[in-house]
C-alpha cells in the first residue's frame, strides 16, 4: 500500500487575528458595556400604540411599496386607516 501526502501549503490562512468571544482576556481593561439602540421614539402626546399582525404575502406588499415610495410602514398605515375611516363615516 502506498500512502500519498497531502500538503495544504498556501491554502491555510496563517495570518491570526483576535476574535471576539465576549470574554475579557487575561489583563485587558474592562469597558463598560455600550448603550442599546432606542428601540422606539417617545410617544407624542394623546399616542396610543396598537400591534398589528399581518399574514406574509400582506406583510412583503407592504414592505415593497413602502421601499418603493419611500414611505415608513406607519405613514402607509396611517393614511389607509384615516382613508377608510373617512370613508365608513365613523
Amino acid at each position: 500500500m502506498v500512502r500519498k501526502s497531502l500538503s495544504l501549503d498556501g491554502m491555510l490562512n496563517t495570518q491570526t487575528r483576535p476574535i471576539d468571544t465576549g470574554i475579557p482576556q487575561r489583563g485587558a481593561t474592562l469597558q463598560p458595556p455600550s448603550k442599546p439602540a432606542a428601540k422606539a421614539p417617545k410617544k407624542r402626546e394623546g399616542e396610543k400604540r396598537l400591534t398589528l399582525a399581518l399574514d406574509g404575502e400582506t406583510y412583503r406588499r407592504l414592505r415593497m411599496h413602502a421601499a418603493e415610495t419611500d414611505q415608513t410602514h406607519q405613514a402607509i398605515l396611517e393614511v389607509a386607516l384615516a382613508e377608510y375611516l373617512n370613508r365608513a363615516n365613523a
